[in-house]
């Protein structure tokens, strides 16, 4: 097959190489410390939706804190409690990165994501539920507290 392609097509082939989604994938599949960067990132992005619910369902009264170091946190307001999950969120990943070609690193951060997508299923079914409560369909952007629904 290679004979049938002229040396200038056949340049102009490698010179294109593969596309960049086939690139990503090859990246990400290559090495181990690649995959942990990927876990790392998406525990990052699950970490700022935990965060974001936290605050929202705090500042709506739907939420009660039982983390006395968060809640202290939640009470001076939503830069106070960015700037801890932030931090915390930092030095938890310091280790994952720095040790990231270690095959126990990579089942850490497996496990943590694992973790933090149960949450995210919690956070979900804590604002299906209280939609159900609150007796219509409610847009998260929209919700506020509303006491007179559950105790009219």
């Amino acid at each position: 097959m290679a004979e049938a392609i002229s040396p200038s097509l056949a340049g102009v082939i490698r010179s294109t190489g593969p596309t960049w989604h086939a690139r990503l994938i090859h990246w990400a599949a290559d090495a181990r410390s690649h995959r942990v960067i990927c876990l790392v990132l998406a525990i990052w992005l699950l970490n700022g939706f935990d965060l974001t619910f936290t605050i929202l369902a705090h500042e709506q009264g739907l939420l009660q804190e039982q983390n006395p170091v968060a809640r202290r946190f939640l009470a001076d307001g939503p830069a106070a409690v960015i700037l801890f999950k932030v931090g915390l969120v930092l030095i938890g990943s310091y280790p994952l990165l720095r040790f990231r070609k270690a095959r126990i690193t990579e089942m850490a951060s497996l496990i943590i994501l694992i973790a933090y997508g149960l949450l995210a299923v919690h956070w979900s079914e804590c604002y299906r539920l209280y939609t159900l409560t609150s007796g219509g369909p409610v847009h998260i952007a929209e919700i506020t507290p509303s006491f007179n629904v559950l105790f009219p």
